[in-house]
């Protein structure tokens, strides 16, 4: 009996040993661009890991913030994979301490109005975002 109970133990932890291993969530999410009824972009969105890592040569989505004086000004601007883009602009406090928090692997979702001014930005920084390769 204990032979049986030290074999199934060996079983079980080699089974254990050999198991494929499975890591946390990932996600892939590609530039998408929004339009209204106009075909205006109002929105984009997408991982930049995921447009790194496109076969495609096109995508791009990313964030920037630049001075000058006094002025401190924010943007985002985003191309898709068949090459559309848009960009958006903000001298809002909100909008630039959102920018600032745009990681290497990001994921960026902004909109913007008719005017070219970004109007809200949602960025995440997780582990679930792709990271870019090589």
């Amino acid at each position: 009996m204990k032979l049986s109970t030290a074999a199934a133990l060996a079983a079980t932890m080699w089974t254990m040993l050999c198991a494929p291993a499975f890591a946390g969530d990932k996600t892939n999410v590609p530039v998408t661009l929004e339009t209204n009824s106009s075909g205006q972009v109002i929105r984009a969105y997408g991982m930049i890991g995921s447009a790194r890592n496109s076969a495609d040569t096109k995508q791009l989505i990313g964030c920037f913030i630049s001075a000058s004086g006094s002025l401190l000004q924010a943007g985002c601007e985003a191309q898709n994979a068949a090459g559309a883009s848009t960009l958006c602009f903000s001298a809002n406090a909100n909008i630039v301490a959102a920018v600032q928090s745009v990681g290497p692997d990001s994921y960026i979702d902004f909109s913007r109005d008719s005017g070219g001014n970004c109007t809200s930005l949602y960025v995440a920084n997780s582990s679930v975002t792709a990271v870019k390769q090589p």
